[in-house]
């Protein structure tokens, strides 16, 4: 996915490594809190993150389901959608927002 040429790409960029990273944090919070016995408190802020993080990225591949094309398989969005929660756009967003 070409990040640039979005006409607002650092803002997706941003949003998305930010939902992302919320996502991966919540993920890990929830497992933590599971094994470890963790307090139910403990559980809702592992489930907030999650949930923050899944509707940052949710926005972003929304906005950038016209990149894809939609097929008997997958729509345009559930493709955008899948790439970006198992994080393959992660490297370019971040690199677009390192400038390199």
């Amino acid at each position: 996915m070409e990040w640039d040429r979005e006409t607002h790409g650092r803002l997706l960029a941003v949003a998305y490594a930010v939902g992302f990273g919320a996502w991966l944090v919540g993920v890990l919070w929830i497992l933590y809190s599971q094994f470890a016995a963790g307090s139910v408190g403990q559980m809702v802020v592992g489930i907030v993150l999650f949930a923050i993080g899944q509707g940052l990225i949710t926005i972003v591949a929304f906005t950038l389901r016209r990149n894809f094309q939609t097929s008997r398989a997958a729509s345009s969005f559930s493709q955008a959608w899948q790439r970006l929660s198992m994080g393959l756009e992660l490297g370019p967003a971040v690199r677009l927002l390192l400038g390199r």
